[in-house]
């Protein structure tokens, strides 16, 4: 029932996004500038390029690339951010490191891997762990410090090792936190996907919009733009259901708080 609520909610909110489409379809639909062609043309091209000829060219290795590095940058943050967070010694040593390339803009580094990995999808892989990696573990370091004294103390009655201190209590109280930052960093990972695609790739999402503007294929850039938001959206309500599924407990408990 919640999750059908949560749906609704959802629905009901997609008014303002319905109204943008709504003017835009109205107000480019007597556009003769080549540059600003109607939105009904746009969505005609979409239907023919993505619908679904071109999927298995530029879309699924963009999604495979972005699921490969977003999934070593989760193993990689929430493991270290979980023993950063219960180490102060190996926190001490080890964020001012961390503050420091967690400063570097992510797109920044594209060109780095590229000395590194060369251009191809390893490069990429690469470039979207690293830029999902410190949201994810400043989250966790942060989620895993704030574990409420109550649990530490029940914890301590109950004889636990600080290992199992670490993986019962502090990191499965500290998921409410670890999510935002497993959402901010996949919104960061799907930017380093299409950004790493610009440069030196033929295949993948990026890559499809950067050269068909340059060919002045001004429709099927507008398509690769079109398809980068309605995936970017996909993206973000699916893992919006996953937190939703895995955080039933704490969502139940604001409810009755």
């Amino acid at each position: 029932m919640r999750m059908w609520r949560w749906l609704l909610a959802i629905v009901i909110g997609a008014w303002l996004p319905l109204l943008l489409v709504w003017w835009w379809w109205t107000a480019s639909a007597e556009s003769t500038n080549p540059f600003f062609p109607p939105l009904e043309l746009i969505w005609t091209r979409f239907q023919e390029l993505w619908l679904f000829a071109e999927w298995p060219t530029h879309v699924l290795p963009s999604l495979r690339n972005l699921a490969f590095g977003y999934a070593i940058g989760v193993v990689v943050g929430v493991g270290g951010g979980a023993l950063l967070g219960s180490s102060r010694t190996a926190s001490r040593y080890v964020e001012p490191v961390v503050d420091f390339l967690r400063s570097i803009p992510p797109v920044a580094t594209v060109p780095v891997f590229i000395i590194f990995f060369g251009l191809d999808a390893s490069m990429r892989i690469a470039a979207i762990a690293v830029a999902a990696t410190f949201p994810i573990l400043i989250s966790t370091i942060q989620g895993v410090r704030a574990t409420d004294p109550t649990l530490l103390a029940t914890a301590s009655v109950f004889r636990l090792s600080p290992s199992q201190t670490l993986w019962r209590v502090r990191l499965p109280a500290a998921m409410p936190i670890v999510f935002s930052g497993l959402q901010v960093g996949l919104q960061i990972a799907f930017v380093v996907t299409i950004a790493s695609e610009y440069l030196g790739s033929g295949f993948g999402i990026g890559a499809f919009t950067l050269i068909a503007a340059d060919s002045f294929l001004i429709l099927d850039a507008w398509t690769g733009v079109l398809l980068m938001g309605l995936l970017g959206y996909a993206i973000a309500t699916a893992f919006d259901i996953v937190e939703r599924i895995s955080l039933r407990w704490y969502f139940g408990q604001k409810k009755l708080a």
